[in-house]
C-alpha cells in the first residue's frame, strides 16, 4: 500500500483516479470505521468502492450531522409540567405524613 504522501501526489497528478476506501481513510484522514459508514449510506459518493478525495470531501461538508465531533448530544428537551406533575404529588404526600 502506497504512503499518504505517495496517495497525495497521485491525486494531484491523476484526476482520474478512483481510490479504495483504505486509500481514502489515508488520503482525508479518517478512520476506516467512517468510510465504512458512508459508503453504506443511500447517498454515497463511492462508486464500485472507489471513490475521489474531493467527492467524499464535499459528501462531508454537505452531512455536517455526519461529522464526528468531541461536543456532547444534545440534552433532550424538558418534558411538560403535566407528566411530572402527578409522582411530585405523590413524593410531596408521602413526605408529609413521614414528618408527622
Amino acid at each position: 500500500m502506497l504512503d499518504q504522501k505517495q496517495l497525495h501526489s497521485l491525486w494531484k497528478e491523476n484526476p482520474c483516479w478512483m481510490f479504495t476506501g483504505e486509500e481514502i481513510c489515508e488520503i482525508c484522514n479518517v478512520s476506516q470505521n467512517v468510510v465504512s459508514r458512508v459508503k453504506a449510506m443511500p447517498d454515497s459518493p463511492f462508486f464500485l468502492n472507489k471513490c475521489r478525495p474531493e467527492w467524499f470531501l464535499d459528501w462531508m461538508r454537505q452531512h455536517p450531522e455526519f461529522q464526528l465531533t468531541k461536543a456532547y448530544p444534545c440534552e433532550p428537551e424538558v418534558r411538560p409540567a403535566k407528566l411530572s406533575s402527578t409522582p411530585a404529588k405523590k413524593r410531596s404526600s408521602k413526605l408529609a405524613t413521614r414528618s408527622s
